[in-house]
């Protein structure tokens, strides 16, 4: 099953402290910044959720958040649909922090650079005392730093290195992938090496197994491929298989190791 990768999430642990360094861009008083202004990098080609960490120096509330920048297109979570607000509401105590999320994808032609990222934003600074979201309506902007980078040498990464089977009955397993460029469409996975004796299989039959989802990865992502091991003439022991994985005119191999118990 697919899953986001994680590489493009901010870590906002250790940052209780921080709070913003300067007023807002057009804000008359520092009610709301911006307390990290480099963001996780991501590759090209990828999908993924960034987080932009804030902190207040005075009761906050109805804040919205915004993002754009160039080779990068930005969705918002589904419940505000057009902007991000704050994980634990809209709302933030003075000293506080907490993160605004955005959706982003890096085209796979954009080039390889530490990319400016506009953060525009509304919040209401609270009337001193008030127990709802009543007092003067700010603004600002502020910048990040998104990294792009360039994942070097294979496409795919395999992530299960090792599969244990019994020798009793026939299973399928399951090899997992992580894509970490982009065009790894078609893919198709096939197992070979290893003691005489072992019968491999695919699902519907095919000379091949492909992944869960759809015959593509986007980049990060990760996907699983089911392989079906026979050990029942093999003896009990450890091996090693070759996995080769075809993908547009890529082929790469890899090694499996191969538990029989």
């Amino acid at each position: 099953m697919r899953r986001s990768a994680s590489i493009a999430i901010a870590c906002a642990a250790g940052a209780a402290a921080v709070l913003p360094a300067a007023a807002p861009a057009s804000a008359a008083a520092p009610g709301l910044g911006l307390t990290i202004p480099l963001l996780a990098p991501m590759v090209l080609g990828q999908t993924g959720w960034v987080s932009t960490l804030w902190g207040a120096a005075t009761d906050i509330c109805n804040v919205k958040v915004t993002a754009s920048g160039p080779g990068v297109t930005v969705n918002y979570p589904t419940n505000t649909s057009t902007y991000s607000s704050l994980s634990k509401g809209d709302s933030l105590s003075a000293g506080s922090i907490d993160y605004a999320a955005f959706n982003m994808t890096v085209t796979s032609n954009t080039l390889v650079s530490l990319t400016p990222i506009t953060l525009n934003y509304t919040y209401t600074e609270k009337t001193a005392g008030a127990t709802t979201c009543v007092g003067t309506a700010r603004t600002g902007t502020s910048t990040a730093t998104l990294p792009i980078v360039l994942v070097s040498g294979a496409g795919l990464t395999q992530k299960t290195s090792t599969v244990t089977v019994p020798k009793k009955t026939p299973v399928w397993s399951q090899l997992v992938f992580q894509a970490r460029r982009a065009g790894v469409d078609d893919l198709k996975i096939t197992v070979s090496g290893g003691p005489t004796g072992l019968g491999v299989s695919y699902p519907g039959d095919r000379t091949y197994t492909q992944l869960n989802d759809a015959a593509g990865l986007p980049v990060g992502a990760d996907d699983y491929a089911s392989v079906k091991f026979d050990a029942t003439n093999v003896a009990a022991g450890t091996y090693t298989l070759t996995v080769k994985l075809a993908y547009g005119t890529n082929v790469d191999t890899n090694t499996l190791t191969l538990v029989v118990v």
